[in-house]
């Protein structure tokens, strides 16, 4: 089954994925589907924007 990957503040839809290793992203400029398969699998992922308490807020740093 396909899972949406979708912008934390919009919610549109940036990509879709096989679990594990396939990725499908849409070209917003003329619609094609792109498939990508990964090479290899990351035991650890990073942690997201969401760990953060940032997903979906924008933030500026302040101007010196």
């Amino acid at each position: 089954m396909m899972q949406e990957v979708r912008c934390g503040q919009c919610r549109r839809l940036l990509a879709k994925m096989l679990p594990p290793s396939e990725v499908q992203i849409k070209c917003p400029r003329c619609g094609a589907i792109n498939h990508q398969k990964a090479v290899s699998l990351i035991s650890q992922a990073p942690p997201s924007a969401d760990d953060r308490g940032c997903h979906g807020k924008t933030t500026q740093s302040p101007r010196p």
